[in-house]
């Protein structure tokens, strides 16, 4: 459980903070709408990542709703998989939450950069993405915002999720389950059910995201395109994903999962312990091509 540390007013100010922390703060590597994150180096030499959000620029809806939800589940998680956080600071107009730092950036940088994965790189990454949502689902969180942006890097095979910032619990305090209303995420990785404006199962959409974080670690391009929305629902709701899976160089057992991922009806579409013991994570690696982009 990472530390949260509530300053008074008179604490502010970035020299204090830094010396009270024993961090020295580097390079900017994100910017957000209200936030950013700057490299930092604690008092041992070790570099962490900083999230700094400011809530001057924030709106009503995310300091009453959206950044108490974040900082209640980072504070309470732990997996290999998912970025840990180390220390929370709040002041009064500002959050710093100290965290992994993960050098070799996110996985969209590194697809860009690299190119589509192999199949057999694909699956020893995308099992531990999958880990992760996993121990999130089972503890009955919905992260709500998965896609490449926000998989990270630790070294090259190990990844870990991060942002929680749409992260939100999917049952009440009386055990009953919640549906979502509300519109999380890139609408890239939004599955049919969001894109129509219907309440939602936050634990599909995260399997949704899923698929297509899988797309894109596979061909290096989006399965859907969504400059035109309407367009994308209909192509999502007609299972276009089955013809362009065909044209993969790829086990049969991945095309499969890929498919039964962006099932675009609810009611089919695989849970993530389902995903988990997919026969595709178990079978023996096979040789095949890298895919190449298909638009």
């Amino acid at each position: 459980m990472s530390k949260v540390i509530k300053l008074s007013p008179s604490q502010r100010g970035a020299e204090k903070l830094c010396q009270l922390m024993g961090y020295q703060f580097g390079k900017t590597i994100g910017n957000g709408t209200y936030s950013k994150v700057c490299v930092a180096i604690d008092s041992k030499g070790k570099k962490k990542a900083c999230k700094i959000i400011n809530k001057k620029y924030a709106g009503d809806d995310f300091i009453e709703k959206f950044l108490p939800r974040e900082l209640q589940i980072i504070s309470n998680i732990k997996h290999q998989n998912i970025v840990t956080v180390h220390k929370i600071i709040q002041l009064k107009y500002e959050v710093y939450i100290f965290m992994d730092y993960c050098k070799h950036g996110d996985l969209l940088e590194y697809i860009k950069l690299k190119g589509p994965f192999t199949e057999e790189k694909a699956k020893v990454l995308f099992k531990q993405i999958v880990e992760a949502v996993h121990y999130l689902h089972d503890l009955d969180i919905a992260h709500r915002d998965i896609k490449c942006e926000n998989v990270f890097l630790k070294g090259q095979n190990h990844v870990k999720l991060g942002d929680f910032g749409f992260a939100r619990y999917c049952r009440n305090k009386f055990g009953a389950f919640l549906l979502s209303n509300t519109f999380c995420g890139s609408a890239a990785y939004a599955a049919p059910e969001i894109l129509r404006g219907q309440f939602y199962d936050p634990k599909m959409y995260d399997i949704w995201a899923l698929g297509c974080v899988l797309y894109v670690v596979m061909t290096a391009s989006m399965p859907f395109d969504d400059s035109n929305i309407k367009r994308m629902v209909k192509e999502q709701i007609s299972k276009q994903i089955y013809h362009l899976t065909t044209l993969w160089e790829c086990s049969n057992n991945l095309k499969q999962l890929e498919v039964a991922l962006l099932e675009p009806d609810i009611l089919n579409r695989i849970t993530i312990e389902q995903v988990l013991k997919h026969p595709w994570f178990g079978e023996e690696p096979q040789r095949f091509p890298k895919v190449q982009r298909l638009w």
